[in-house]
């Protein structure tokens, strides 16, 4: 089968490519691709517990742990034991957190703005109501 013709090869591709792009604008601000999409998801709602960023995500707990260490060290998020439930722990952004989006965003949406080129607006609708189909047949509970 050909890559033209592969979806999984496709996605993954289209995936690394974006991921890669960005990581390379992101660098200057010490950080990658994933670690900002955390802290996208934060920036959407703030403190919310680890395990339902894992979901939002959907990245194991050793990634999200990973992800989570690194950006406590650099100062942009910080991780405090859930009062309600002592089992869970809340991460929250720091003022650091916060500013970097206004750093940030501009070059992730300009890295949007380059993958979407020359592609048509009913194209691109169709494109993300497949992707959004691909994802919940993924994710679905198949117990």
């Amino acid at each position: 089968m050909e890559l033209k013709n592969n979806i999984g090869g496709l996605l993954a591709q289209a995936s690394r490519l974006l991921s890669n792009k960005l990581n390379s604008r992101l660098v200057q601000h010490n950080l990658t691709a994933e670690q900002w999409s955390l802290l996208a998801v934060l920036w959407i709602k703030n403190h919310q517990k680890q395990k339902d960023l894992e979901h939002t995500l959907l990245k194991k707990k050793a990634t999200i742990n990973s992800l989570i260490s690194y950006l406590i060290k650099s100062d942009f998020i910080e991780k405090n034991q859930d009062i309600v439930d002592k089992r869970s722990f809340i991460i929250s952004l720091t003022k650091k957190g916060r500013e970097i989006k206004q750093l940030t965003l501009p070059l992730a949406q300009q890295c949007i703005v380059e993958a979407k080129k020359g592609i048509q607006a009913d194209d691109l609708e169709t494109t993300l109501k497949v992707l959004n189909q691909i994802i919940d047949n993924l994710t679905k509970d198949k117990s």
